[in-house]
């Protein structure tokens, strides 16, 4: 019979749980095992010690793990006794060492030691873990790893690192390794815990996971997503790199039962026995035009066959909680043409059929002018209260997204089918944040108690076990225009492990006044540069290039030519208001042909038109 694990298993020993504690606890909900471990300390699995502190990077020794896993796994009281020489009675441990030999989940070496006090690692780790499933008899998988440190791992846990990883327990460390010899921290052991944990969680009881294969090869897609314009943040700002579209499109990087992982939730039914009463005063009080708007989610969702609560967490993030404009209500009146234009003082006189519009989801809102032209187009799909703005809505998210396929948060971010094509944002966080928020309210209301929770997650030709979250100085794309430009400082500047003005820790040095410099690349306003012996970040502003061309403020990329001509092979492209170099003749004027500017991009020679450079 197949065993599975308690919900809330007895209290362990040792490190991870400690005694009970009055004093305020650390803060660690900035730690990047916070879910896992909140997880935990709220249910009263996870103690701090006497002065409140968790300590999620303290290293965990062997006795202390087999102990975790005793206690997560509530094993029954051994028959009979292993001896190790060097565990005694007396020892604390001496008990669930017993218990978790017998069981057959620990080993001692050729000399009859378990070696309790030394610090385990995470080969080891993984080996206590691979006969924790054999004894709950889940079947493992030795899918092949891409760990770049993979030889490193010793051949008598191989098979478990690859059955561990194939099942979801362990992920890699940054730069693709696996780091076998690494110790591991009660964050990783309470991380994997909480893996095991929930990794035989019955899903009878209204939850069912489903495998979509698709015939895309995972490396191409991850390249087709990259070349994309994928961006690192909210705000599109940063283009994110390979490495860091690679992490956010792998489905295993989300561990079920994670807020993440409800960017699988299919959003293609209705959620069973939801209370409008209950979302008007748990979610939609305080919410600006969208209070007591219960019912108007209620029917949306059952009138389109769509996940209310989706539809919800939809409009509080497109609306600012209820604060935007869009929802506040924009007038909108036809021209002379019958165009619905938004009215403004200078406009009004000269509008007919002037109306307030309303628009819950965002829809059509293009960054250009989100006001003007989400307004507009609420007047022409006629959402004239906030209802119709909701019910409304949700029939065009069903039309557009859903019914076309793309009926989870993942599909709507990275559209399996058709990677790259009809996708609905650049961020590679957007499915992720949104199913947090869809995660919150199914708490807040209580709603994955009651309702039929349906996740569908890809799978992709060719895709790896895992893929590790790449460090900050590796989530940025270098892009070529700039590459090989040569210049310097106009001030004193921080030079940094990557772009950003909040992070103290990831200042290198600081660069004087007129210091040297040569660029590696851009992204987002930043520099990747060279300069005084080391390679590192600065502000493009605080920068002055040789030779440096600006492209004029369009709506599109300017086209680099390999030759002066539109009909020419395009090189690269730069973006409005970029930069590039030109090339420059003995004189050190630009050269140029015609109305063209010979320039170098990414290091070789290429060419663009002057009416999209800026005239000095």
């Amino acid at each position: 019979m197949k065993r599975t694990l308690p919900l809330y298993g007895a209290v362990l020993a040792g490190m991870l749980y400690l005694a009970p504690t009055t004093a305020a606890a650390e803060n660690i909900s900035k730690h990047w095992a916070y879910h896992e471990m909140n997880y935990l300390i709220t249910n009263d699995l996870m103690k701090g010690d006497e002065f409140g502190h968790y300590r999620p990077n303290d290293a965990v020794t062997r006795a202390e793990f087999a102990a975790f896993l005793v206690r997560t796994l509530n094993l029954p009281t051994a028959s009979s006794s292993q001896s190790f020489v060097d565990v005694k009675k007396g020892d604390w441990y001496y008990g669930v060492i017993q218990q978790a030999s017998y069981y057959g989940l620990i080993k001692g070496d050729d000399q009859g030691r378990f070696n309790p006090q030394a610090h385990i690692d995470r080969q080891q780790m993984a080996a206590m873990l691979k006969r924790a499933l054999n004894y709950l008899d889940i079947p493992t998988a030795n899918s092949p790893i891409t760990f770049n440190d993979r030889t490193r791992i010793a051949k008598w846990a191989y098979a478990d690192v690859q059955a561990v990883v194939s099942a979801g327990l362990l992920a890699g460390k940054p730069n693709n390794q696996f780091a076998p010899l690494a110790q591991t921290t009660r964050a990783e052991a309470a991380t994997v815990l909480y893996r095991l944990i929930h990794l035989e969680k019955p899903t009878s009881g209204g939850k069912q996971s489903i495998i979509t294969n698709y015939s895309h090869d995972y490396a191409s897609v991850v390249s087709k997503q990259a070349a994309n314009s994928s961006k690192v943040d909210g705000a599109g700002v940063f283009t994110a790199s390979e490495a860091l579209v690679s992490y956010y499109v792998h489905p295993k990087s989300f561990m079920q039962d994670s807020p993440a992982y409800y960017q699988f939730l299919k959003l293609s039914t209705v959620v069973d026995n939801l209370s409008a009463k209950e979302l008007n005063e748990k979610v939609l009080a305080n919410k600006g035009n969208l209070a007591n708007m219960g019912d108007a989610f209620v029917q949306a969702g059952i009138d389109n066959t769509v996940n209310a609560i989706y539809l919800l967490s939809h409009a509080l993030h497109e609306t600012g909680n209820g604060s935007s404009a869009l929802i506040k209500g924009i007038e909108v009146g036809l021209d002379d043409n019958g165009k619905p234009v938004m009215v403004t003082a200078d406009n009004r006189e000269r509008l007919t059929d002037i109306k307030t519009t309303y628009n819950a989801y965002g829809i059509g809102a293009i960054d250009a002018d989100a006001n003007k032209y989400g307004a507009e187009r609420a007047y022409s799909n006629g959402w004239f209260t906030v209802k119709d703005a909701i019910i409304g809505g949700a029939a065009f998210v069903k039309e557009q997204y859903i019914s076309k396929g793309q009926d989870t948060l993942y599909k709507m971010r990275w559209n399996p089918d058709n990677p790259t094509v009809h996708q609905y944002a650049t961020h590679v966080r957007w499915a992720e944040i949104q199913a947090k928020k869809i995660y919150d309210l199914y708490e807040l209301i209580g709603a994955q108690k009651t309702a039929n929770l349906v996740f569908d997650v890809p799978n992709y030709k060719g895709q790896p076990s895992t893929v590790a979250l790449p460090s900050p100085a590796k989530q940025y794309a270098l892009h070529p225009a700039l590459a090989g430009a040569t210049g310097m400082t106009t001030m004193d500047v921080s030079i940094k492990t990557y772009p950003n003005t909040a992070d103290a820790a990831s200042i290198i040095t600081t660069l004087p006044k007129d210091t040297k410099l040569r660029v590696l690349g851009e992204n987002g306003g930043w520099l990747q540069v060279r300069a005084d012996g080391h390679e590192g970040w600065i502000l493009a502003k605080d920068a002055s290039l040789e030779n440096s061309l600006q492209v004029i403020n369009m709506t599109i990329m300017l086209n680099v030519r390999s030759e002066p001509s539109t009909t020419s092979s395009i090189v690269g492209t730069v973006k409005p208001n970029g930069f590039i170099i030109g090339a420059v003749d003995a004189e050190g004027k630009f050269i140029t042909e015609g109305n063209w500017y010979q320039v170098i991009y990414d290091g070789k020679k290429g060419w663009v038109h002057s009416d999209y450079i800026v005239k000095k």
